[in-house]
């Protein structure tokens, strides 16, 4: 039952992030595709403390900032993703994905940019409470990284 409200509080709102901040990156909009199977994934899990993920595949490296673990309901959180390939920008693209005892629960946003991207996000406060993942998944030069950085949502 537990499992079934956190879904139903993702589906209902979470993830509405707000207009992305892209100072020296282009980013557009574009809908989320499925990485093909040759590519390679890899998961890097932020501890409790940490506010910055980062993991390499491949040549690419990945990092992701975000502001807290502790996020407050509808208050600018705050995350910026910096992606390269050989110590270059890459092109890239990210998605946001919810987990909730380790399963995908929503998913939400698909942005693609070169080198860094920044956006804000204001999480729900239907979300106050659970523990909760927020994973970016970042796709650049065939490889697929996933950030996965743990919240629980205060209010």
């Amino acid at each position: 039952m537990l499992a079934l409200s956190a879904a139903a509080l993702l589906m209902c709102g979470c993830g509405s992030s707000s207009k992305p901040s892209t100072t020296g990156a282009s980013a557009t909009r574009a809908t989320q595709t499925t990485p093909a199977p040759a590519q390679t994934t890899t998961t890097a899990t932020s501890s409790a403390t940490a506010t910055v993920v980062s993991a390499s595949v491949g040549g690419v490296s990945a990092t992701l900032n975000a502001a807290t673990h502790h996020p407050k309901v509808q208050v600018p959180w705050p995350i910026h993703f910096t992606v390269t390939h050989d110590g270059a920008p890459a092109h890239a693209s990210v998605s946001y994905e919810y987990l909730f005892a380790g399963q995908v629960v929503a998913r939400r946003s698909h942005y693609t940019f070169t080198g860094e991207f920044s956006d804000t996000f204001h999480w729900p406060s239907s979300a106050v409470g659970y523990p909760l993942t927020f994973r970016a998944v970042i796709v650049s030069a065939g490889v697929t990284i996933n950030l996965d950085y743990p919240v629980q949502v205060v209010g």
